[in-house]
């Protein structure tokens, strides 16, 4: 009787452990696996229409595990050494996620330059790099618009939510002195604090499934979440950096850019817009956040 309670309560554990196992699984293919339609969402009629009347070139890299990412570039009018490298979002692209900013810079006389993610929009990938992996390419997309242009730049570096990540991580990497400043939008603090985040949020306890989730993740996906930690990142960090979030931020909670600001070994400043929930400071305030963002670019770039 004993012995069958063994194997009964061992085979108990081992179907029990391949449930979560296979949970887990299915938790990151569901969080990180690319889905096409994400490249389908509209961008305004306003700001379709203006870029629709802009000429965009197109421009390539192959990353460092041989995926072929892809990026729009506007230039500027004018000669100019000025460049603003804008990092998109989570399941957004390139144009959608910018498409009311990219006015705002080309009007500062930027070169805008576009990339879109890994397994984001036209660029190849099958798992998205939650800013790890994406950090890696945006140093090399970096180091692609300095050949282009074959002289020294100002780069500018702006992140929206996952994008905010991405050049967060970058910063805690050698980037070129061409890299003048950084602006954060609404970025998180590590990727294990944004999944175990949105598992609350649908009532999920991040204990069943993240540490499986968080084994199993390397092998996956080419990442570990444990390693993907923003905010160890900003600690190494010499680029000035804007942080900016809204106040009803409950998809990327407002606490974290405190922690992300108070982590930063870097010049910074903080904007905290009221009202703005996820991504939206500035379609909530457009003017405070233009005129925030020119006031701390100027002390960095000649603009």
């Amino acid at each position: 009787m004993i012995e069958m309670k063994k194997k009964t309560l061992a085979t108990a554990a081992l179907l029990s452990g391949i449930a979560v196992g296979f949970t887990s699984i299915m938790a990151i293919d569901i969080a990180c696996k690319k889905r096409p339609k994400d490249a389908k969402k509209p961008i305004d009629e306003k700001d379709s229409q203006w870029l629709n009347q802009q000429n965009f070139e197109d421009l390539q890299i192959t990353s460092h595990d041989g995926l072929k990412l892809r990026a729009k570039l506007l230039k500027a009018e004018t000669e100019t050494d000025k460049v603003l490298i804008a990092v998109h979002g989570y399941r957004n692209y390139n144009l959608r996620e910018f498409a009311y900013y990219v006015k705002f810079y080309h009007e500062l006389g930027f070169h805008v330059l576009l990339p879109n993610n890994r397994a984001h929009g036209d660029s190849e990938g099958t798992y998205i790099g939650f800013g790890w992996l994406d950090r890696l390419d945006c140093i090399q997309w970096i180091k692609e618009i300095k050949e282009y242009f074959h002289k020294n730049l100002q780069i500018v570096l702006h992140g929206i939510s996952m994008g905010s990540a991405t050049v967060l991580m970058a910063s805690g990497e050698k980037l070129p002195d061409d890299v003048k400043c950084i602006i954060s939008d609404c970025g998180f603090t590590s990727v294990l604090d944004e999944l175990a985040h949105n598992l609350k949020q649908s009532h999920i306890p991040p204990a069943i499934i993240l540490p499986t989730a968080t084994l199993l993740s390397k092998k996956r996906i080419g990442y570990s979440f444990k390693e993907a930690s923003t905010i160890e990142q900003v600690k190494k960090s010499k680029t000035p950096t804007l942080f900016i979030h809204g106040d009803q931020d409950d998809f990327v909670p407002t606490y974290m850019v405190y922690d992300l600001y108070n982590a930063c070994a870097a010049d910074k400043d903080l904007l905290i817009v009221e009202g703005a929930k996820h991504a939206q400071s500035y379609l909530v305030n457009q003017e405070l956040c233009e005129k925030t963002i020119i006031e701390f670019m100027s002390q960095y770039v000649h603009l």
